[in-house]
């Protein structure tokens, strides 16, 4: 053994041999799988990536060693939203547009960028050493995936689970696209809500309506009062008069009306806001002759638009307002009403701003169509599943936000205005009518269309879609796989609680729908790693860390100039964090792969937000060089190879708390506490081993236990520290813990 341990030397050569070849598949009846959430194309990965893999790969080695047939499934996702922001900002500082280059020449970029970030990422997951089954890699739009993807499709529409409506979605102007309502971040800031005068009609009388959006006032089909409050009821089933349109519309009494909000008259605009939609259906509003009219058939109603995909106004708004970006629209009323003396009063007030997660932008709600899936039957079978413990939650007050979101749960809109990801299987024939199929030719085959012009909808699935059949499709579905019947389903998933409604829910709902069986049976939710100051790490925030830049050591001015070349690039240099001196105090240190798994697993607590100390990787560095150490001093005398005797009361004492460690670990491996098991760890093999066993060996002069002992010690630890385990048992044993 060399005298010094050096962990980059080591952890190359290790993760070179184990890329190349897979878990010894076990001649075992017993299983493990499990599957990677898919990392997105976008780049690189970050330290949550690593963290979980690290958990996974603790798990996929600890049941391989229990003699178990054990697989880990790989794979990236194409993340359609993300994938094209990050295209489209590279073309642009070419200064190149998307829109110039069309849709064709456009995708060809995005598979180039593709290509590019997945041999970065897979290089990435091959140097952490993860035992993942690279013989069966998949990414969520080669052929196996899409014919997936299309089936699912397909047999939805056909089963009427899948439908095309035109409702109110959350609109992104930037990216032109819906988003989830899941994708929508609430920013809380400091905004204003003003009081305007809505004319009575045929009276000098007015109502003062109370609002934050004056602008979207061009899109109001009512004004709504609570039935009980006394100051409006004499006004229920009159008429306003919306200013500068004339519009004729109705005074409705609800009890959805807050009194104590505002001056407890609402303007209500159900084309740009949900619980206004919400209304506006109730009272099925519709317009005629520029006047509103209230039905009791829904299918009168109808809302007004009044933006474009841009979040301009459009023709439905009057001159001078029309054609203009919504907050100067915002403005121009204003001033307007003002001259028209129907402004009363401004008053500071908290809003709640909603803003794309991926484009920061002002989210619009918006009318468009759009395809929906009918969620409410799959997610009453998925809570089944989980309510009859079929699938476990890990911490388990995870399963009340499971719970919370399912038990609400509205039909999923899986549509995007974009041109990267799987595009919807829908044709259009010059009446617009729709036909589903698995192909232009299969549709006027199944329809028997003949040879009607056909036109393919320009829309791509929402990504989540896609990944929703991950745990199946990446095995191999539709078709009866070896794989899909050996290891589906999985046994665990380890994933992040902010996914729980975009994939874990999802996932449950698609498996069962499509296989009839769950698609795992634990769900470990894990917390969010945070930077130094707490902040959630992002690039936009500019204070990602790139695991490998731990592993071989970065100092703190390429560390800042690192994070200043990616955030120039994005126009975010302003958002760089220079107080990444306290986690890099001392400059240029290596750690290894293996300090940084011990690091991960001693900071994965049950908590929701995990801070990340350089100074636990440090510890655990120098936990890794006592290991070195100690087998080194072993390995200087002779293995005998016989086995573990217990001769001594010394002998007799460390078996006792070697197996009391095992009970302990096992025990918090079973309830996924790797926190408390390598707190353990450390404490046997630093103090009871190295510090007192080893020391009484030396003085009474009977080293005959020290080489069995060590050669199962290794063994327990390797799945914590796969790389120095299995470099020293190949050194003293002649062979590797894992064999390949």
């Amino acid at each position: 053994m060399e005298k010094r341990y050096e962990p980059l030397k080591i952890e190359e050569k290790w993760s070179e041999i184990w890329a190349k070849e897979n878990l010894e598949q076990k001649k075992s009846s017993d299983t493990f799988s499990q599957v990677i959430p898919p990392p997105n194309v976008t780049g690189t990965l970050h330290m949550g990536h690593s963290f979980q893999y690290s958990i996974m790969d603790f798990y996929a080695r600890y049941n391989h060693l229990k003699g178990i047939d054990t697989h880990w499934q790989i794979g990236t996702d194409h993340a359609g939203i993300a994938t094209q922001m990050v295209v489209e900002n590279n073309l642009a500082r070419e200064g190149i547009d998307k829109n110039e280059l069309g849709r064709e020449s456009f995708t060809k970029k995005v598979w180039e960028w593709k290509n590019f970030s997945e041999e970065k990422i897979t290089g990435q997951i091959k140097r952490l050493g993860n035992s993942v089954d690279w013989k069966n890699y998949r990414f969520t739009l080669d052929d196996g995936f899409n014919e997936a993807v299309l089936k699912a499709f397909v047999e939805l529409y056909r089963n009427e689970k899948i439908y095309r409506g035109y409702r109110l979605v959350n609109w992104d102007p930037s990216l032109k696209t819906a988003v989830s309502d899941l994708e929508v971040i609430r920013q809380e800031k400091k905004g204003f809500i003003w009081h305007i005068k809505y004319p009575i009609l045929d009276t000098d009388s007015f109502v003062t309506v109370a609002t934050t959006r004056p602008e979207t006032m061009f899109g109001d089909m009512a004004v709504a009062v609570n039935p009980n409050d006394e100051r409006y009821k004499n006004i229920i089933g009159k008429k306003v008069v919306l200013p500068f349109v004339n519009r004729k519309i109705p005074v409705i009494g609800d009890e959805y009306v807050d009194m104590d909000f505002g001056t407890g008259c609402l303007k209500i605009t159900p084309g740009h806001d949900f619980n206004d939609y919400e209304i506006g259906k109730k009272y099925c509003l519709h317009l005629v002759d520029n006047e509103v009219h209230i039905s009791k058939n829904i299918e009168d109603f109808e809302p007004i638009n009044i933006f474009t995909d841009d979040a301009w106004s459009n023709e439905n708004v009057p001159a001078p307002f029309n054609n203009l970006d919504r907050f100067k629209v915002r403005k121009l009323v204003l001033e307007e009403i003002k001259n028209l003396d129907l402004f009363v009063k401004e008053e500071p007030h908290d809003i709640s701003v909603p803003r794309g997660e991926r484009s920061n932008i002002v989210i619009e709600p918006k009318l468009s169509y759009q395809w929906y899936v009918k969620t409410k039957e799959m997610a009453s079978k998925a809570n089944e599943a989980v309510r009859k413990g079929q699938i476990k939650f890990h911490p388990e007050n995870w399963i009340k936000t499971y719970f919370n979101w399912m038990d609400n749960i509205e039909d999923w809109c899986i549509s995007r205005q974009i041109w990267w990801g799987h595009r919807i299987p829908a044709w259009y024939d010059e009446d617009g009518n729709v036909y589903v199929g698995y192909s232009e030719e299969e549709v006027r085959s199944y329809y028997s269309i003949g040879d009607k012009q056909l036109t393919q909808d320009e829309d791509v699935l929402d990504t989540w879609f896609s990944s929703s059949l991950w745990p199946f499709a990446s095995m191999g579905w539709p078709n009866n796989t070896k794989n899909l019947e050996t290891f589906f389903p999985t046994n665990l998933l380890v994933t992040g609680f902010d996914i729980i409604f975009f994939w874990v829910a999802r996932m449950i709902m698609m498996s069962i729908e499509f296989t009839g069986k769950i698609p795992f049976k634990d769900v470990y939710v894990t917390g969010l790693i945070r930077d130094e100051n707490g902040q959630k790490m992002s690039k936009s925030k500019g204070n990602i860390i790139d695991p490998l830049d731990l592993i071989y050591g970065i100092s703190l001015e390429n560390l800042l100039q690192k994070r200043t070349s990616n955030l120039m690039q994005e126009g975010l240099a302003d958002k760089i964090s220079r107080k990444t001196s306290k986690q890099f105090p001392n400059g240029i240190e290596s750690y290894g792969t293996d300090a940084l798994r011990m690091t991960f697993f001693s900071i994965a607590t049950n908590a929701k937000d995990i801070s990340f100390e350089i100074g636990r990787l440090k510890g655990f560095r120098n936990f890794c060089t006592k290991m070195w150490n100690a087998a080194r001093f072993i390995n200087g005398y002779e293995n005998k190879g016989n086995a573990f005797e217990a001769r001594s009361d010394s002998d007799k004492r460390i078996m006792d708390e070697f197996k009391e460690l095992k009970s302990n670990v096992e025990d918090n491996i079973d309830h996924y506490r790797l926190d408390l098991a390598i707190n353990h760890v450390y404490e046997f093999f630093w103090n009871k081993f190295c510090d007192v066993y080893i020391e009484e060996c030396k003085k009474s002069g009977d080293t005959d236990n020290l080489h069995p002992l060590l050669k199962e010690i290794l063994t327990f630890i390797h799945p914590f520290a796969p790389f120095i385990t299995e470099e020293i048992h190949t050194i003293i044993f002649k062979e590797p813990v894992i064999k390949r």
